[in-house]
C-alpha cells in the first residue's frame, strides 16, 4: 500500500496512547482521534487517522479500528487547515477541555489560542465541516501566530475541546500522554516531587515550532570548529565571538535559552588552558549568566562541563553549558512524565538575546 509511513506513524502513535491509562482520563465524550496527513495533502481522503476514533474502555484507551485513510474527520480538517499556514504541521489530536490542561500546556511553553463558537457566522455554520477551518483562522488571527494548541469552550449541543497540532503522529501521541500524566498528578495529588537534573535517558519532546531544528542533520568532525571556520553547511546561532572565546545557542537544548561558552581554539580539557585563558573564559561565563537572567528570568541556572565521553560529552571541543532552569519543568515534568519538552522557537529566543548583547560586551573596570 502507498504511503505506508503515515499509516505506520499513526499506528505507532495509537499504540502509545493505548498503553496509557492516564490518556484515557482526557478522552472527550465524542472520543479522540489521532491523524497525520500526507505531504502536500489537500483533501480529507489524504489524511490517515483512526476510523471510529479512540474511546475509553474500562479505564484504558482503545482504538475502534486500524489506521486508514479517512472519509470524514474534524481532526483531518484541522490538520489540513493548519498545513495551509505551515505545511510541516501534518498531525493533530483532540482531548477533553479543562482549564487545568490549558495551564499545563502554557507552562510547557506551547503556543495556545482559541476561537468562540458562539460567534461562528451563520454562513459558516451551514457548511458541512466549515467550523474547523473558520476556527483555525480565528485562532491564528487572535495571536498573530501559528499555535500548537487550539481550543474552544463549546456551544449549544457542542462539547468544548482542546486540539493539539504537530509534525509527527508519534511525537504528538507522546506529548499527549505526557500532558495526561501531568494532568493526573496536578488534579489528584498534592505530593511535591524533588527536582532532577536533565538525563540523556529521558525522552525529549519538541513543540512543533522547534521540530525543524531537532531534525537538522549532524556534520562530520568538530561542529564548534566548523562554526569558527564559518562552514555554511552548519546551522549556528552565535551571539558573541571576541577571537578567543565565543557564546552560542545550543540548537538541541535541555531548556529554552540553553547557551554554551567555549574557547575558539580546539581544547579538549580545562588543564590545557593557561591561567589567563581560564580567566578570560569564565569572565564570559559570568556575563552569559547575566544575559540569561536578564532575558529568560529563570528560577535557577545549571553551569556544567562534561570532560570526556564517559562524562556525557558529545563533542570533544571544550565547552561550558549554561542552562536556565524552572521550578515547574524540573520538579514536575521530568520526574512525573520522564520527559523534557523544548518549546520556544530558536529564532525567537535568538532575537531576544540579540536585543541584550551589550551585557556580553560589557567591560568591567579593574
Amino acid at each position: 500500500m502507498d504511503h505506508i509511513e503515515e499509516i505506520e506513524k499513526v499506528k505507532e502513535g495509537a499504540s502509545i496512547l493505548e498503553k496509557s491509562s492516564e490518556f484515557a482520563i482526557i478522552i472527550p465524550e465524542v472520543h479522540s482521534n489521532l491523524v497525520m496527513a500526507l505531504e502536500n495533502a489537500e483533501k480529507i481522503e489524504e489524511v490517515v487517522g483512526i476510523p471510529g476514533r479512540i474511546t475509553n474502555l474500562n479505564g484504558m484507551p482503545k482504538t475502534v479500528s486500524s489506521p486508514d485513510f479517512l472519509k470524514t474527520s474534524h481532526m483531518a480538517r484541522l490538520a489540513l487547515s493548519m498545513m495551509k499556514h505551515d505545511p510541516s504541521l501534518r498531525s493533530a489530536i483532540n482531548i477533553k477541555y479543562d482549564p487545568l490542561i490549558l495551564e499545563i500546556c502554557e507552562k510547557l511553553g506551547l503556543k495556545i489560542s482559541s476561537y468562540d463558537r458562539t460567534y461562528e457566522p451563520e454562513v459558516v455554520r451551514k457548511v458541512e465541516g466549515g467550523t474547523i477551518p473558520w476556527g483555525v483562522e480565528e485562532a491564528i488571527k487572535k495571536i498573530d501566530d501559528i499555535p500548537d494548541v487550539i481550543y474552544h469552550e463549546g456551544a449549544w449541543g457542542k462539547e468544548p475541546m482542546i486540539c493539539i497540532v504537530g509534525t509527527d503522529a508519534v511525537e504528538l501521541a507522546e506529548m499527549a500522554v505526557c500532558i495526561a500524566r501531568l494532568y493526573k498528578v496536578e488534579k489528584n495529588s498534592k505530593v511535591k516531587v524533588k527536582p532532577t537534573i536533565p538525563s540523556e535517558s529521558n525522552s525529549v519532546l519538541f513543540a512543533s515550532s522547534r521540530k525543524k531544528w531537532k531534525d537538522s542533520k549532524p556534520i562530520d568532525g568538530c561542529i564548534f570548529c566548523s562554526i569558527v571556520d564559518g562552514n555554511p553547511e552548519v546551522k549556528e546561532k552565535v551571539l558573541y565571538n571576541d577571537g578567543k572565546n565565543m557564546v552560542l545557542m545550543n540548537l538541541y537544548p535541555y531548556n529554552r535559552g540553553h547557551l554554551e561558552v567555549l574557547p575558539v581554539k580546539h581544547y579538549t580539557d580545562l588543564n590545557e588552558l593557561s591561567t589567563e585563558e581560564i580567566k578570560d573564559l569564565f569572565i564570559i561565563v559570568q556575563r552569559t549568566i547575566s544575559l540569561i537572567r536578564d532575558v529568560i528570568k529563570p528560577d535557577g541556572i545549571n553551569v556544567g562541563i562534561n570532560l570526556g565521553e564517559a562524562a556525557g560529552a558529545s563533542v570533544d571541543h571544550l565547552h561550558i553549558h549554561i542552562v536556565p532552569r524552572f521550578k515547574y519543568e524540573s520538579g514536575f515534568m521530568e520526574t512525573t512524565a520522564n520527559t523534557r519538552v523544548i518549546e520556544e522557537d530558536i529564532d525567537v529566543m535568538y532575537s531576544k538575546f540579540i536585543e541584550k548583547l551589550d551585557i556580553l560586551h560589557f567591560e568591567e573596570s579593574l
